[in-house]
């Protein structure tokens, strides 16, 4: 891969958002109403930006790719306790035009945190079986289901890699 990926800056939301619409189509026509349609919202790819916390990935002048690698508690995540004790990254609004991109993410996460001695937690909609099968194919193993609030009322699938 020849990817220039960096943290988000506030010139690339607009791009984001585009590309979330791009990943919001994919996934319908894979029967996966994951996102609803202008998820993530442009305030909450500026806030993601603000914390430092969003990534773009580039090709020439071509934005191909978001991950949002959260270093902080996720809200969500901390009302359920079937996690493993101690520190975690969590990993959302993964959306990639490129194969392997998405591995690429999710291991750059991995190293993230491994670097700070924390594991890895992330969640997906059970329509959306190429997520399911690429985080487990990394190690990660289903941990339980969360509330995500997606439009068709499903619950997540939550995975955890403890490393």
């Amino acid at each position: 891969m020849n990817y220039n990926i960096r943290k988000a800056t506030q010139s690339d939301v607009i791009g984001c958002r585009l590309l979330a619409d791009y990943a919001n189509e994919l996934m319908l026509k894979r029967n996966n109403p994951q996102w609803s349609c202008g998820y993530p919202e442009i305030e909450i790819l500026y806030d993601d930006v603000k914390k430092e916390q969003l990534y773009v990935a580039y090709e020439e002048n071509e934005l191909i790719g978001m991950v949002v690698i959260q270093k902080s508690k996720d809200k969500i995540y901390e009302k359920y306790d079937f996690w493993s004790e101690g520190p975690y990254l969590s990993v959302h609004r993964i959306v990639s035009k490129r194969s392997g991109l998405g591995k690429y993410f999710i291991n750059m996460a991995i190293d993230m945190a491994k670097e700070i001695g924390a594991n890895v937690r992330l969640d997906t909609h059970i329509k959306n079986i190429h997520m399911q099968e690429l985080v487990k194919s990394l190690g990660f193993v289903e941990v339980g289901e969360t509330e995500q609030g997606y439009i068709d009322n499903t619950l997540a699938i939550t995975y955890e890699l403890v490393l």
